[in-house]
């Protein structure tokens, strides 16, 4: 079988693979006293950043303390396997690459993904035809009122959105609201930045406005049918009361009574 460059580690949650990426990080470097500089490490958050930074370097600093040639760390004895080193040569070697990267830490590259696409872009800016000093605005809020905007803007255009946006409105005008649907559109949209409900949203991703028409009419006539057999239920309530003669001040504070005649 052909030899790959490559290795892909597939691993769930919890299962150690940044102990892994951080060994496999301090075997190049190890091997190479410069090697941190021809290594681009990206992950995805600022704090896995700060940790795999973190974890590298409190390892090499580990490494070369004298005291801990004795009582080594898995890390120290699975690199000394690994690497086919004499632990002391390791122990030194750990010395000068972490006095190394410390002298110049810039080129100590590890990034979100986020950054480096900056850089880059950066970088090809005037390809690009960006200003040089360009730059890169996450204001959600900013986002949602341009989006809720240009759906608005639609009104008038798309009938059957048209309907459903008047409709909304005529149903909070009914429920003593605002008819300005823009909050309750905004308020719908941060959903969307939500981790949490991107799963769910997924499912959304290949609906029509018809197929919530369709669902709108089917929950509103559950609703009805509920409220039917409520009222039902209510007045049986109520006649079985009549029927042994109570009155509605033989009930606590009314409570009863007073909950059926409501329905």
């Amino acid at each position: 079988m052909q030899d790959t460059p490559f290795k892909i580690y597939n691993a769930s949650a919890g299962s150690g693979k940044t102990y892994t990426l951080a060994k496999e990080y301090l075997k190049i470097i190890l091997l190479n006293t410069k090697g941190y500089k021809q290594i681009l490490a990206i992950t995805f958050t600022n704090k896995a950043v700060n940790e795999m930074k973190h974890r590298i370097l409190d390892n090499l600093y580990k490494f070369s303390l004298k005291s801990n040639i004795e009582k080594t760390s898995p890390m120290f004895d699975e690199l000394v396997e690994e690497l086919q080193i004499e632990p002391l040569k390791l122990q030194q070697k750990s010395k000068t690459v972490l006095k190394e990267i410390l002298h110049n830490y810039a080129f100590f590259d590890v990034s979100t993904i986020d950054k480096f696409t900056h850089r880059l872009i950066r970088t090809f800016a005037k390809d690009l035809k960006l200003p040089q000093n360009f730059e890169v605005v996450l204001d959600i809020d900013l986002l949602l009122d341009e989006a809720v905007s240009r759906l608005i803007n639609k009104a008038g255009k798309d009938p059957k959105l048209t309907k459903v946006l008047i409709d909304f409105a005529l149903e909070k005008i009914d429920d003593d609201k605002s008819w300005d649907i823009a909050f309750d559109l905004n308020k719908t949209g941060k959903l969307l930045f939500n981790e949490t409900n991107s799963a769910h949203l997924k499912k959304l991703a290949d609906k029509e406005i018809d197929d919530f028409i369709h669902l709108q009419k089917s929950i509103l006539k559950k609703i009805k049918a509920a409220e039917a057999n409520a009222r039902l239920q209510a007045e049986a309530v109520m006649q079985l009361i009549f029927e042994h003669s109570l009155e509605t001040t033989d009930f606590p504070r009314e409570t009863l009574p007073n909950h059926f005649k409501k329905i």
